[in-house]
């Protein structure tokens, strides 16, 4: 019931099978693991799949004398015999070295089973492919779990990522002009820590004109737009830095018993405003807070 000529298309169908199984239970591990490992991670982790399937591979067929994809397309390798291969020839095998004593054969399938088989390694290569992005599917979109414990939040509206403490809340305002009667829509997203700090970021389009002017005069707007809007906010410190090729206002600000540490910046006709509001015992907390520095803007 074996056919010597072995179709081509079979067995690479058969290797791309095994290939996306493996990958898949090696990113189900991951699950269980107390890191986050981001896209990159599972990038590389693709790529270097075929190098360490290998010694899977040969132990498969040194057993089975197959493998899960091969089975699904009814081959399998073996020596001249019929005999399965020692793990030494499998491996031989599996690297492709020359003089290897295995033989692939297949069997003959019907056109049901070649159907279920392409539908099936079909599947497999689709779940390693998108794996990933249905799992942060299945848990929100959104939101994925940061190294420490943080959620990463993620707006596909304006393309920025963030570390919030819990998961945040979102809700659309608006910003009345001083002097103009116009009013500008922005949206808010606020995360709560301990119910005594609070991580929040704001973000608006800005209208054209004031695009024309450069972006440190339009940050020194916006800083003293908040002082001035609130008596009883008090300015401490100010400080422009750059993130990446953007320049942003970092500044920190006194408001009744509270302190504010807060950041501006503005990317593409965005304002950006990230602002952690805390009672002073909380500073060192604050301070160790990867809040600020995981901010990105794709």
């Amino acid at each position: 019931m074996f056919k010597f000529e072995i179709n081509n298309w079979f067995r690479a169908l058969a290797r791309f099978c095994d290939y996306s199984l493996f990958f898949l239970a090696l990113g189900l591990v991951t699950l269980f693991l107390p890191y986050f490992y981001g896209a990159f991670f599972y990038y590389i982790l693709a790529a270097v799949v075929p190098f360490i399937w290998v010694p899977v591979e040969a132990l498969w067929i040194s057993r089975w004398g197959s493998t899960p994809g091969k089975l699904l397309f009814g081959l399998s390798v073996l020596d001249t015999a019929g005999a399965h291969l020692s793990y030494t020839d499998a491996l031989k095998w599996s690297l492709f070295l020359p003089r290897n004593k295995g033989v692939v054969r297949q069997k003959s399938i019907s056109w049901k089973r070649k159907l279920c088989a392409f539908v099936t390694s079909s599947a497999f290569v689709l779940g390693a492919i998108y794996g990933n992005g249905l799992s942060l599917w299945s848990v929100g979109l959104e939101k994925g779990i940061s190294p420490d414990g943080w959620v990463e939040y993620s707006c596909h509206d304006t393309g920025f990522k963030v570390s919030f403490p819990t998961d945040p809340e979102s809700e659309s305002k608006e910003l009345v002009i001083p002097d103009s009667g116009k009013v500008l829509n922005y949206k808010e997203i606020t995360s709560e820590e301990n119910e005594k700090v609070t991580y929040s970021v704001t973000h608006l389009d800005l209208p054209r004109k004031w695009r024309l002017a450069a972006d440190t005069t339009l940050l020194k707007g916006v800083l003293e737009q908040i002082v001035l809007h609130n008596s009883q906010t008090e300015l401490i410190e100010k400080e422009f830095k750059m993130l990446g090729k953007h320049r942003v206002l970092d500044y920190r600000l006194k408001e009744g018993k509270d302190a504010i540490k807060g950041r501006l910046i503005i990317v593409s006709g965005t304002l950006y405003r990230l602002m952690i509001a805390y009672p002073p015992s909380h500073e060192k907390q604050v301070e160790q807070s990867p809040f600020l520095d995981s901010f990105e803007v794709s």
